[in-house]
Parts: structure tokens; C-alpha cells; sequence
């Protein structure tokens, strides 16, 4: 998503296919992830973090506005033009409340 790079949002990435951290940056470089990720260690889809978020399947997005709501859940790959399209729409909404704020 470079066309968003220097928007003031944030991706990040949980791996519930029970990678250590070594093995996740690993599989980074192979498939060219640039955003932040963590590893959710353990049994595959099992980890503290697949429990807690309730993680049946990966990918699984999840889009996060900027006072902290989710906003919406994907379970499965979108697509690219589904996240831009979404993430636009939630940059939009707080550039608009940015603007109330300062009046």
C-alpha cells in the first residue's frame, strides 16, 4: 500500500502459524512484508494472542479506527482494494474529527 505510506495510520501483522520470531522474519523477507509483525507462538492457531482475539483462520484483518473501534474484519484475504478503500474511508473520518477538535 505505498500509495498510503506516509498516512498517519498503522499496520500490523500477528502470525498464528506458530513461527518463532527468527522464523517470521524469515518468512518477511521471502514475502516481502514491510509492516510491523509479531509472532504468536505455540500450537498453530492456539498462541495467547489467536485465544484472545478469537483467530479461527488466517489471514484474518482487522481495522482498527483512530479511537481505537474496530471497524471492520476480514476473515480471508480482501483484497488490497478493499483495505485501501477502507483505510481512506477511516482517514477521512479523522482528519474530520481532527478538524472539529482544533476549532
Amino acid at each position: 500500500m505505498k500509495k498510503l505510506e506516509n498516512s498517519p495510520f498503522a499496520l500490523i501483522g500477528i502470525n498464528v502459524n506458530g513461527y518463532d520470531s527468527k522464523a517470521l522474519k524469515q518468512a518477511m523477507v521471502k514475502e516481502n512484508l514491510t509492516w510491523r509483525s509479531f509472532a504468536d507462538p505455540g500450537t498453530i492457531g492456539m498462541g495467547p494472542i489467536a485465544v484472545a482475539w478469537n483467530l479461527s483462520t488466517t489471514p484474518t484483518y482487522y481495522l482498527i479506527d483512530h479511537k481505537g473501534t474496530i471497524r471492520q474484519k476480514w476473515v480471508g484475504a480482501p483484497g488490497e482494494m478493499a483495505i485501501e478503500s477502507a483505510v481512506e474511508r477511516l482517514l477521512k473520518a479523522a482528519e474530520r474529527d481532527a478538524r472539529a477538535a482544533a476549532r
